[in-house]
């Protein structure tokens, strides 16, 4: 079946935002009849999801950076039918919207529609969706725009050949947008802190934790970035810093290659409140271990007061990048609270990203203090396994 419409869909990172978009698409109605083309924008994380797409979906991939509208631009020429519907930040598109726009652009004094973003009509320039026929493409290789604000800027050369309108039939929310906000409301209690302790706080893997944290949370929370990168000071000092601008009655400490999946939170708050010292998720992709995977993992304030090496110095300082997770398992296994695992909350994991960084001075650094961490250990636990 002839396509109507070619979804061109922009994927630049985090690997939830991707999933849920993709299956948003994935879940729209055979009629009108679609195509769907995957831009996959230098990503980071998405190739095995993107190699098990299924159906009328193409991926074009590109090793550099080069943004939405290039991208489009290329998807255009591959493109088998006349109307293209760009997406914008891997919005979820709704089952309606695929026919309103086609609808709208009936109309010939419209150069393009626009998606409502889940809310009432405003601006087009707003939307992460925006629908234009093919024969405006040219446009896409002639628009200058800043990243985030392609679709803005494409919507201003559109109005130069006809009416650009938001179409409120059309919908598609945002990445992460939801009926309830896990921001607080001004004035109301933030109940957890989530601490990444991270060595580039300006990297994709941060950007992509950081927009799963917000899509899968959906409790008042905070997130406290650590950023130890120059000269790097490993696992502790960053966490210890964390922890210590945590305020609220829960914190997690999650390395910056964690992405949380939805429904996360509640399960690990749930064991905590019942006396758990210490709970930490199941990982459903990267290793796992089953006595404390300290990837992740959360706690009380009550934990924090009653198990810190010493006040403001959750983990013992002499660890400063490995076995801090052993030492503080062998802790509250002796006082019988070892860390309870959540089978109900899920996450995955990049396991030992940073660990096995190709930079020769940080790794050089990393095994040098690796090997002072084990000798600090064993005076602590003399006989203990080394995990």
């Amino acid at each position: 079946m002839t396509p109507q419409a070619t979804i061109v869909v922009h994927l630049d990172g985090g690997l939830e935002r991707a999933r849920r978009c993709l299956r948003s698409l994935a879940a729209l109605p055979a009629v009108p009849a679609h195509e769907v083309i995957v831009l996959d924008d230098a990503s980071a994380g998405l190739h095995s999801l993107l190699d098990r797409l299924e159906g009328d979906v193409r991926v074009l991939r590109s090793e550099r950076r080069e943004g939405l509208l290039a991208g489009a631009a290329r998807a255009a020429e591959l493109a088998g039918s006349e109307v293209l519907i760009l997406l914008a930040g891997a919005p979820e598109l709704e089952p309606a919207a695929v026919g309103a726009f086609l609808a709208a652009l009936e109309d010939p004094s419209l150069a393009a529609a626009a998606a409502s973003g889940g809310g009432p009509a405003g601006s087009p320039v707003d939307s992460p969706a925006l629908a234009l026929r093919r024969r405006d493409a040219d446009c896409l290789a002639t628009t200058v725009a800043t990243t985030g604000n392609e679709l803005a800027a494409l919507c201003t050369a559109l109005a130069r050949r006809g009416r650009v309108e938001t179409v409120t039939a059309a919908v598609a929310r945002r990445a992460g947008e939801r009926t309830t906000s896990g921001r607080a409301a001004p004035g109301s209690a933030v109940e957890l802190t989530v601490v990444v302790p991270t060595l580039d706080a300006a990297s994709e893997r941060v950007r992509a934790c950081i927009a799963a944290i917000q899509t899968a949370t959906e409790d008042p929370h905070q997130i406290v970035i650590v950023d130890n990168g120059a000269p790097p000071q490993g696992f502790t000092a960053p966490v210890n810093a964390g922890l210590r601008a945590a305020d609220t009655p829960y914190a997690v400490v999650m390395n910056d290659d964690v992405e949380p999946l939805p429904g996360w939170w509640p399960p690990l708050r749930r064991e905590l409140e019942r006396g758990a010292a210490v709970t930490f998720p199941l990982t459903i992709e990267g290793g796992m271990r089953n006595d404390f995977a300290a990837w992740c993992f959360a706690l009380s304030r009550a934990t924090i007061d009653e198990f810190g090496h010493a006040p403001g110095a959750f983990f013992d300082p002499l660890l400063r990048v490995w076995y801090q997770d052993t030492d503080l398992l062998l802790r509250l296994r002796a006082a019988g609270r070892p860390p309870r695992l959540v089978r109900e909350s899920e996450i995955r994991h990049g396991l030992s990203v940073t660990v096995n960084s190709e930079d020769p001075e940080l790794r050089e650094w990393i095994e040098r203090t690796v090997g002072e961490d084990r000798v600090a250990f064993l005076r602590k636990h003399p006989g203990a396994s080394q995990q």
